[in-house]
């Protein structure tokens, strides 16, 4: 996963216009490819991990992802609990 992720990083200040774009949208597909295939708790150690840390303290933005984050993390305990109860 980090690869892709400095991959597209790196493609994305590309001094090339084509690989900026082209390999940017490219290497993007990837990487949802493989975010979708990650528990909730592992997107939620990524959005820790690697958007937290690039974010101002004061926009809305890192409290929607800190939410989220949040969510993802301890969604999948809340729900393995729910299944205990019955529940979904």
């Amino acid at each position: 996963m980090q690869d892709l992720i400095e991959a597209q990083r790196k493609l994305s200040i590309s001094g090339n216009r084509f690989e900026r774009v082209v390999g940017s949208v490219l290497v993007a597909g990837l990487l949802k490819e493989r975010l979708s295939a990650l528990s909730d708790p592992e997107v939620g150690k990524l959005m820790f991990d690697y958007v937290w840390k690039d974010m101002n303290i004061f926009t809305p933005e890192l409290t929607i992802c800190e939410v989220a984050t949040e969510r993802l993390l301890e969604g999948s305990a809340q729900s393995d609990e729910n299944k205990k109860l019955g529940g979904y």
